[in-house]
């Protein structure tokens, strides 16, 4: 697993190793950058952020700040390692929180300008999260959900509207912003 795109092109990023923890191939990651224009702008959130592969990718991109949320210790411990490896630990903030207790927390200095929810495919909970997240997103925020390609998501949730979807293997990759 690396980083594909942007100043950090080709580094080699550490995974969680345990089955609970799926990575995403870089080819898709490939994909979903190539979907949003390449380039990332402003504060980036990754929730159920493993191995911080998503919001990593972003930093390399552009993005100004990361927030990677997790519940799991070893994924805290593997996005602390890949944020050292490519000196970005004054621009990544991880905290160890399940999603539910991260959302609750939210301040209002937090907006966010691209979010990415990659959540176990048996926890449904995109809908939940996006629906609370939307009072956090700055205008033409992006949204990128990763779930089973059999996961049915809504075109819109409030004032964020489905742009793109596409399947790779197992994998729908489903892109809302915010209008």
């Amino acid at each position: 697993m690396r980083i594909v795109g942007g100043k950090y092109r080709g580094r080699k990023l550490n995974r969680v190793e345990k089955k609970t923890t799926r990575e995403t191939a870089d080819m898709v990651k490939e994909s979903v950058f190539n979907m949003l224009g390449g380039k990332i702008n402003g504060t980036i959130l990754d929730l159920f952020a493993g191995s911080g592969a998503y919001g990593l990718e972003a930093i390399s991109r552009g993005g100004l700040h990361l927030y990677a949320v997790d519940n799991d210790k070893d994924a805290i411990k593997t996005i602390m390692l890949n944020a050292k490896l490519l000196d970005e630990t004054r621009n990544v903030t991880i905290l160890h929180k399940d999603y539910q207790e991260f959302i609750e927390s939210l301040e209002s200095n937090m907006i966010f300008d691209c979010v990415f929810i990659d959540p176990p495919y048996d926890l449904n909970v995109y809908e939940e999260v996006i629906t609370h997240l939307s009072g956090y997103l700055n205008q033409y925020a992006y949204i990128i959900c990763e779930s089973h390609k059999k996961t049915l998501l809504p075109k819109t949730i409030g004032e964020v509207i489905k742009i793109k979807e596409r399947v790779y293997g197992i994998k729908l990759i489903t892109i809302y912003q915010k209008q």
